[in-house]
């Protein structure tokens, strides 16, 4: 019966932290613009709401 080979990672928690970033920073407008889109619509609806 084998072993389980052993496993040797190459990077730190600085190249995660780098890449974390980075993915962040070319995904940020998306996410922004998915949450305030309909947030912005929430809002106007209960403002809207009050006047009524």
């Amino acid at each position: 019966m084998g072993t389980i080979p052993v496993v040797t990672l190459d990077y730190d928690l600085a190249d995660v932290a780098t890449s974390t970033s980075s993915w962040f920073s070319s995904q940020w407008l998306i996410l922004a613009f998915s949450i305030a889109i309909p947030l912005s619509f929430f809002v106007a609806h209960r403002i809207k709401g009050l006047f009524q």
